[in-house]
């Protein structure tokens, strides 16, 4: 049965002699003619070492034509240096701990647990596997010496990380200032954000890195001597969305 599914797959077994390799992952992607945005990528992130390591691993790797689809500003964006966290879970949710080929999927293995902590589910429709809804697994089984590389058609996105209380209180300061400003009362709106982070920055109860917390203090105090009032919401709200976007925030609990 196996057998004949196999047979019937849309996708290819890996052909290019270059990738039957005993090399490691990221070696095997370097030497693939398609996944070289790949490889910019996981060098950006830091996680050559990780992907060379004893693994194994099952790697659900984007083509060059997949990270095309994002758009250059997107993708160039994703690879500065401030989105390195970004980009690192968008990687490591590609990545299974594990060797899962095509035999191993199509026997049953079809929701795999990612090194980003997320999970992905693979459906067998019309003879094509896919990734979730719409990801296409376009070529399978390209060996290395600590794991399995699939190549896809799309950039696999990971699902959003819950906010942390700190983030969910600056949300709520954002949903109230917000139509204060829209509505030419930029008096009201920087109260409302001055006052959501003097709770947040004068105290280090809100699991906030001591040091960011302090240089953000800094600002938000050089801000309260600011004296016209839109100048004064905008650079609130800076420092309301650097918390936000802080990774070392995430999951983080009151104490």
């Amino acid at each position: 049965m196996i057998s004949t599914l196999l047979a019937s797959l849309a996708f290819t077994a890996a052909e290019p002699a270059a990738l039957q390799t005993s090399a490691s992952i990221p070696e095997v992607a370097i030497a693939s003619k398609r996944l070289d945005t790949l490889v910019t990528a996981v060098k950006a992130a830091g996680l050559v070492d990780a992907l060379a390591g004893d693994g194994p691993f099952t790697v659900f790797a984007p083509t060059d034509t997949a990270f095309a689809r994002l758009g250059e500003e997107a993708l160039q964006s994703l690879l500065q240096p401030e989105a390195k966290p970004v980009l690192t879970r968008i990687l490591t949710h590609h990545v299974v701990a594990g060797r899962f080929d095509a035999n191993r999927i199509l026997s049953g293995e079809t929701s795999l647990k990612t090194l980003a902590g997320t999970t992905l589910e693979l459906d067998l429709v019309r003879g094509r596997v896919f990734v979730g809804e719409d990801v296409v697994v376009e070529t399978t089984d390209v060996t290395a010496s600590n794991g399995v590389v699939h190549l896809i058609d799309r950039v696999l996105m990971p699902p959003p990380l819950p906010l942390s209380p700190c983030q969910a209180f600056l949300e709520r300061a954002l949903r109230r200032g917000v139509p204060l400003y829209n509505d030419g009362d930029p008096i009201s709106c920087a109260a409302v954000y001055a006052t959501a982070l003097d709770a947040v920055l004068n105290t280090d109860t809100w699991g906030i890195p001591e040091k960011a917390r302090k240089r953000l203090l800094g600002e938000f105090n050089r801000v309260v001597d600011m004296h016209e009032p839109r100048d004064q919401a905008w650079a609130y709200r800076e420092i309301i969305d650097t918390l936000l976007a802080s990774e070392d925030m995430m999951m983080t609990s009151t104490s």
